[in-house]
């Protein structure tokens, strides 16, 4: 890790020109020369002259791919037979198609690439998650920065990433005391005659949605302040300046607005479509949602150090739309493989589909909220909706199915809560719903119905185990780490002053449950309700 921002200026030749054909050893040995440099400091590089000549380039871009390296059904598709949709197959293939086309092209990627599969837990030389890396690598992607998921198997896990692949990992606001985590904040490229400097920056809400022990001593730096004198720094040195933020619209938009100089911003954590670019304050903006579903394409027009003319749009990766490189689908199938013996066994029956929400009560999150309340022997069991990642469709529930539902290493924990407590959590969880459209928690065990008042939530009946809520009784409460040691501010509005860890993972515990149970029927219990809807 290093304090200074060191430039990174490879060759001039087109990155598609350099993946066009079969992926071979000398390939990727000329790149990493290509990406082996002892370039000067920005300080020491004279500006450029201004570029008169137009160059048409090709940005293709990624965000949130959660390890999705297989198909997955296309639920939202209403057809008996749901069509397949990416995986890195597809994913490989659609690139490979817009390198076709023979534009200078930069591959991006904005995070989270991890957690959603197994595959992100399984090491690869010493690095969980390095097979996926890998293939992005096999793939020809040019640069990427760090998502929060990242930092699910540890800051030691993250410092190994930098060596394992030759493609640049970026990060400016991250810091360990005084370091960057990452080796370097910015790269800067030249592509056809172009200097395009990239910045990677981790939104501001790191804090909030990662477990606090992975991330010790770690700080995340205002997105505003940090980028500013980068940007400052390498405008005068480039033709284009592209921010590759982990984080949503809003943030984008802020920068976009407070930051003079960005052409820009890739943007990723939210999951947003955003099925064409939005414009703001002359900065363009794009997003291809999430689980290797897209692949976003932008493609500009720059002359005298400004974006003149650009088309952008996303690109549907259909299986059946492309024919998969049998090298690719040769690494994909053995490590499927793996993972299938592993976690190929049927544990039950699903009579109906699991279907999470993060906006209302699920059947699937008050399913695992009964698990929690029965194993932790508590009065109630909580789940946060953002711990259930994926649907499971009915029919036989695998052990994969509960791994890829729930992902996150999540141990079960318990809490005591007074009556008042309990009643101020429920409103403020409720509210919660009303500020942000979203339910933040699944429920078993309390039961409660309330009606709204612009922002603020007036219970109208709340109840543990069927009977009314008492202010003066203490309950017990079973939940996870990350919202009860992590992050009870944002999901109670308070800290419980006594809790305990049970160190049992969630996701083995329900798969120990749902073998005993052969058959589940899940179904909506109404344990919240919304009254006047």
């Amino acid at each position: 890790m290093r304090k200074t921002f060191i430039s990174y200026v490879p060759g001039a030749e087109s990155h598609s020109a350099l993946y066009s054909g079969k992926r071979t050893f000398a390939a990727l040995l000329g790149l990493l020369l290509i990406f082996s440099s002892c370039s000067p400091k920005y300080s020491e590089t004279k500006p450029l002259e201004v570029q008169n000549e137009p160059v048409r380039l090709l940005i293709l871009y990624t965000n949130d791919m959660h390890a999705q390296y297989v198909p997955r059904e296309a639920f939202w598709v209403d057809a008996e037979e749901k069509p397949l949709i990416g995986g890195f197959g597809a994913l490989d293939a659609y690139i490979s198609r817009e390198r076709e086309v023979g534009l200078p092209t930069l591959l991006l990627d904005a995070g989270d690439l991890m957690t959603g599969t197994p595959l992100s837990n399984l090491e690869d030389n010493g690095v969980k998650g390095g097979a996926l890396l890998k293939m992005m690598e096999t793939m020809g992607y040019d640069i990427m920065t760090l998502g929060n998921h990242e930092f699910d198997n540890g800051q030691e896990n993250v410092s190994n990433y930098f060596d394992h692949v030759s493609f640049p990992i970026i990060s400016a606001n991250l810091h360990v005391e005084g370091d960057l985590i990452a080796p370097d904040a910015y790269k800067i490229f030249e592509i056809a005659g172009l200097r395009v400097g990239v910045i990677g920056l981790m939104t501001k809400h790191f804090y909030d949605v990662v477990l606090k022990s992975q991330i010790t001593g770690i700080v995340c730096g205002n997105l505003i302040e940090i980028a500013k004198p980068i940007v400052q720094e390498i405008d005068p040195i480039t033709d284009l300046i592209i921010l590759l933020i982990h984080a949503g619209q809003e943030e984008g938009q802020d920068l976009a607005k407070n930051v003079p100089g960005i052409d820009i911003i890739v943007g990723g954590h939210r999951h947003w479509r955003l099925y064409e670019p939005l414009v703001e304050n002359g900065v363009l903006i794009v997003q291809a949602g999430s689980r290797t579903s897209y692949l976003g394409r932008l493609e500009v027009l720059v002359q005298a150090d400004t974006v003149s003319e650009y088309n952008g749009r996303l690109l549907e990766l259909w299986v059946d739309s492309v024919t998969v490189d049998p090298d690719i689908s040769e690494i994909i199938d053995g490590y499927s493989a793996s993972i299938l013996k592993m976690y190929g066994d049927t544990l039950a029956t699903l009579v109906n589909n699991f279907v999470p929400s993060s906006r209302r009560e699920s059947n699937v999150g008050s399913w695992v909220a009964s698990i929690i309340k029965e194993v932790t022997e508590s009065d109630f069991g909580i789940i946060n909706s953002g711990g259930i990642r994926k649907g499971v469709s009915a029919g036989p529930l695998t052990k994969l199915n509960v791994v890829e539902m729930l992902p996150f290493n999540n141990t079960l924990t318990t809490f005591e809560v007074s009556g008042e407590e309990l009643l101020n959590l429920i409103r403020f969880n409720a509210e919660i719903g009303l500020r942000s459209g979203q339910e933040e928690l699944q429920v078993s065990g309390i039961s409660y119905k309330y009606r709204s008042n612009g922002e603020v939530a007036e219970l109208v009946e709340a109840m543990v185990g069927g009977t009314p809520i008492d202010p003066s009784a203490t309950y017990k409460g079973g939940t996870l780490d990350f919202v009860l040691y992590s992050q009870p501010e944002y999901y109670f509005g308070f800290v419980p002053s006594i809790r305990e860890d049970m160190k049992i993972i969630l996701s083995d515990v329900v798969m120990d449950y749902a073998e005993n149970q052969k058959v589940i029927d899940a179904k909506i219990t109404g344990a919240i309700i919304r009254l006047g809807e």
